[in-house]
């Protein structure tokens, strides 16, 4: 046993102990006449002057000044790291938003009996276990990307697909918090993305979903933009195909596949499919139009950088020159 916790035991010892004595001394100390006769004391006389204006006055006076100094002290002592606790005390609460969040991701480990493991081995496992929501099964370690686990089945053919779950290392390059959050809670009907959000009958709380989406955002993906082919800021002539191409490889194959298939063959992708002159349903202005401007929340992303009003910006537009030459290639498939 070391010195410090001889120390404290002694303190828990003596502590009580020197309180329970000042308790005792203070109630069985000898009473005034007055307090024994059981007179009030505003009808006891008052103490005179040379006692109220002597000395007990001067060291009241003295024991005033040095609490307002030391008062006058204290405040701005207090006052100035304040802002430095907070950001730091801001960080720290970030940090274990973000531990929360990577635990709610992956899948909660088995409980298992270890000999010698302690409390503090014990109540990890224990938040592992209680947290974990297994998105990773779909989206894969670290969000990267994956399959609908188990296999989703067409409600129309019926028969088993593999339906590609989104990269999500890099979901904040396509959308905004916003989107993030009501995909999470909401699901998306008609894909194997369930509601996990409380309210709508899923099993995560509000907190649960701002963890798993602090964690998401850092991830280095999610912070650095797209990349994009060479020499394309501004496709004209020759160069529409080519960087039509290449834009939509950087930025739309991960909802509409990379040959722009949608949900044709075996693999199911979340956009519809736009090969084989199937957006040729639409217009040149409307595709136009959709390209910019999104279906907010039928799951199609603004592109502009200057989308309709009430639209947010995307964290990465493209101009419309960029557009054009997405909507050209895609036209041509």
């Amino acid at each position: 046993m070391d010195t410090g916790e001889i120390l404290l035991i002694a303190l828990v010892i003596l502590a009580p102990a020197a309180a329970l004595w000042l308790i005792f001394v203070s109630r069985n100390r000898p009473k005034s006449p007055a307090a024994a006769l059981g007179i009030p004391k505003a009808l006891r006389p008052g103490q005179p002057d040379d006692v109220l204006e002597g000395s007990r006055l001067q060291r009241i006076q003295a024991v005033g000044v040095i609490a307002t100094l030391a008062t006058a002290l204290f405040i701005p002592a207090y006052w100035i790291p304040e802002a430095q606790r907070q950001e730091a005390f801001a960080e720290q609460q970030s940090e274990k938003s973000i531990h929360r969040g990577e635990i709610i991701y992956n899948v909660p480990p088995p409980l298992e009996e270890a000999e010698g493991a302690g409390p503090a081995a014990f109540k990890e496992a224990e938040e592992a276990i209680a947290l974990g929501q297994s998105c990773i099964n779909c989206h894969g370690p670290e969000g990267t990307g994956g399959f609908a686990n188990p296999k989703y089945i067409d409600p129309v053919l019926g028969r088993e697909v593999e339906y590609v779950a989104p990269p999500l290392n890099n979901v904040f390059t396509r959308w905004d918090e916003e989107v993030v959050r009501f995909t999470i809670e909401r699901g998306r009907p008609g894909t194997p993305m369930p509601a996990w959000g409380v309210e709508y009958g899923g099993p995560m709380t509000e907190m649960m979903v701002s963890d798993v989406i602090n964690w998401l955002k850092s991830l280095p993906e999610n912070q650095e933009p797209p990349e994009m082919p060479e020499g394309c800021d501004d496709p004209q002539g020759e160069d529409v195909m080519r960087c039509g191409e290449g834009i939509f490889q950087a930025r739309c194959a991960v909802c509409h596949g990379p040959e722009a298939q949608g949900k044709d063959g075996d693999t199911y992708y979340q956009g519809m499919a736009l090969w084989k002159g199937k957006v040729k349903h639409l217009t040149m202005g409307q595709h136009l139009f959709t390209v910019q401007n999104g279906r907010r929340f039928a799951f199609m992303p603004q592109f502009s950088d200057s989308p309709a009003q009430g639209i947010p910006v995307p964290p990465y537009p493209l101009s419309n020159a960029q557009i054009r030459a997405v909507v050209e290639y895609e036209r041509s498939l």
